[in-house]
């Protein structure tokens, strides 16, 4: 069941990166890194949805409907990238997931001011405010941030994310309020502070909407909060009036990874054909872009975490209630390739449950297929509700190119098939057509789960943490997987 969290995190501090210990060809890669991402101001691919959660007609009248609010830039998501019109921020370059829409504010608060937000708690199976955090180097990480369950509702009405709440409730107002500062020891009530004190330099925060119930538009069914700028001298503004003080862009992602030195890293690794992708396959956690990223490339543990420490600032604007769990893999081992493991518990919210059911270890999980990290694009994702399930909750994922796709690998036969995609998708002559990443959410843990992600503090420790919760791949042939059979699940 749902429990309000009993206390607010702040963000971990970001270590700093040390560049010193990498040898040869590394090093004089790696010396460059800070300042080519810097410099680098990345163009997203368009995205090539393959699955998409809501109807198209949803989707578009979710665009119609919000996207042109002074304040909020139009929904960003798989299912918004390639509407008629859309414009470059709803473009999700970040490794988006299918079941997401997300409202994102880039603006300046004046001096002593703060914001607002008043609106109504979603239908849907998990709603947050999160603020933007940079991590240096052109990475954006998340600073504070709020949740669902975590906020007070207004006076007369409750919080649908709180159990015994019905979901369905129909009094379901609350108040957020945006603060400037760093989040001190005993935070305000519904409030998030944006980390910053300098009243010139530009803020960022996104609200992220995922899986509505059937029928609701991509907010929940609810709307956008309103809008409330506080000024200091006591006086409000609203709409477009806000708006002209608050002075919001809505400028595209670009806290992607530079094409270059994803290009130098590869081309330096023992196997350039591959890199970094293993046979088999290797997940791992997902701590921040250098670790992650640039550290993927030196195969040591020691040399790594020493060159590029491994720590929680997360990048590609990460959510801070999830955590990711991520593996390279490359069609030159196997045109096919498995994920197999066991899920976790869920709330099955869908089509539009109206309690929370039952116990549960996660709020959402889902696994998406998607570019390398110079394009951060989604192409196939599965989310827990759509994973055929085994005895004992377990699953096997299949992913191939399309032409490749065994004839076994369906819901019928308790398989779960998903398309490779397009590869690296980059727009130059080294862009791979067989790499891709693939990458698992498991997001909102519940603090007594003992095998969740979030419980991993230490590279390499994650089998041992997360036991038969770690996913597990291999590569197959075509016709090795379809001797396997049709069995259903």
């Amino acid at each position: 069941m749902l429990v309000p969290a009993s206390s607010r995190q702040t963000p971990p501090s970001r270590r700093s990166d040390r560049w010193e210990r990498m040898p040869g060809r590394a090093a004089r890669l790696g010396g460059a890194l800070l300042a080519a991402i810097a410099l680098s101001a990345v163009a997203a691919v368009p995205a090539s949805a393959e699955i998409n959660y809501l109807p198209h007609k949803l989707a578009v009248k979710t665009n119609e409907k919000y996207g042109h609010n002074c304040f909020w830039a139009p929904p960003k998501g798989m299912d918004y990238a390639d509407l008629p019109g859309a414009i470059p921020i709803q473009t999700p370059n970040l490794y988006p997931d299918v079941g997401s829409t997300y409202f994102v504010a880039q603006y300046v608060l004046p001096a002593g001011a703060s914001l607002t937000l008043k609106g109504k708690f979603p239908h849907e199976r998990y709603m947050s405010f999160t603020m933007f955090k940079a991590l240096g180097g052109g990475q954006i990480g998340p600073g504070d941030n709020i949740r669902d369950e975590e906020i007070v509702p207004d006076k007369g009405s409750v919080n649908p994310f709180v159990h015994p709440h019905r979901r369905t409730a129909k009094r379901r107002y609350y108040k957020v309020h945006v603060v400037r500062g760093k989040v001190p020891d005993r935070p305000a009530k519904n409030t998030v502070y944006t980390g910053q004190t300098d009243p010139t330099e530009r803020l960022g925060m996104s609200q992220r909407n995922y899986i509505p119930d059937k029928g609701r538009d991509g907010t929940g069914g609810v709307g956008l909060a309103k809008l409330t700028l506080n000024l200091a001298d006591g006086s409000k503004l609203k709409g477009k009036a806000a708006c002209k003080v608050l002075d919001p862009t809505f400028d595209k992602s670009t806290s992607t990874f530079p094409p270059e030195l994803w290009k130098g890293f590869v081309a330096a690794a023992d196997d350039p054909v591959n890199a970094p992708a293993t046979d088999p396959p290797t997940w791992e956690r997902f701590w921040n872009a250098l670790y992650s990223v640039a550290g993927i490339f030196i195969t040591d543990p020691e040399e790594r975490a020493a060159t590029f420490p491994p720590t929680d600032s997360g990048g590609f604007q990460s959510n801070p209630d999830t955590r990711y769990m991520t593996s390279q893999v490359s069609l030159k081992f196997g045109r096919v390739i498995t994920v197999e493991g066991k899920l976790p518990r869920v709330p099955e919210t869908l089509p539009r449950a109206r309690r929370w059911p039952g116990n549960y270890q996660v709020r959402y999980w889902s696994l998406c297929t998607g570019s390398s990290p110079v394009t951060g694009l989604g192409y196939n994702c599965v989310y827990d509700q759509q994973v055929p399930l085994r005895k004992h909750r377990k699953y096997t994922l299949v992913i191939s190119k399309p032409a490749d796709r065994p004839k076994n690998a369906r819901a019928a036969c308790g398989y779960k098939w998903l398309s490779f995609g397009q590869g690296e998708n980059y727009p130059d002559p080294a862009s791979r057509d067989y790499i891709d990443v693939l990458y698992m959410r498991f997001m909102a843990a519940e603090p007594d789960w003992k095998r969740a992600p979030q419980r991993v503090t230490e590279p390499g420790t994650e089998k041992k943490v997360m036991g038969p919760y770690l996913p597990r791949s291999r590569y197959w042939t075509k016709a090795k997987f379809q001797k396997l059979g049709c069995k259903k699940s």
